[in-house]
């Protein structure tokens, strides 16, 4: 199953989590495994910062993993748009010469 179909399927779907330990109820239209793997997604991320910076307090760790994983996410948009313009502009020849 792919990550596109796994957060797609029906719910509502409950999972409790962990992340940092803080315990969340977590839910949505994804599959509990999805939910598990975003909530490990931010628990990791807020452990990293935490570990990098010990005297931080809890809402500076999120808002500081929220800022990264936003970062993460713009990057990987930027690079998907440039992919698709690589392939318009490979396929742009292919077109005409098909005409």
């Amino acid at each position: 199953m792919s990550a596109d179909q796994e957060s797609r399927e029906p719910g509502p779907n409950r999972v409790r989590v962990d992340i940092y330990g803080q315990d969340y109820a977590l839910k949505g239209q994804a599959t509990v495994e999805y939910l598990r793997r975003v909530a490990r997604l931010v628990d990791e991320q807020m452990r990293e910062i935490g570990e990098q910076n010990p005297r931080l307090d809890y809402s500076r760790i999120a808002v500081l993993a929220a800022v990264n994983i936003a970062d993460r996410y713009l990057r990987l948009c930027d690079e998907y748009e440039d992919l698709l313009r690589s392939l318009e502009r490979e396929s742009e020849p292919r077109i005409r010469e098909e005409s």
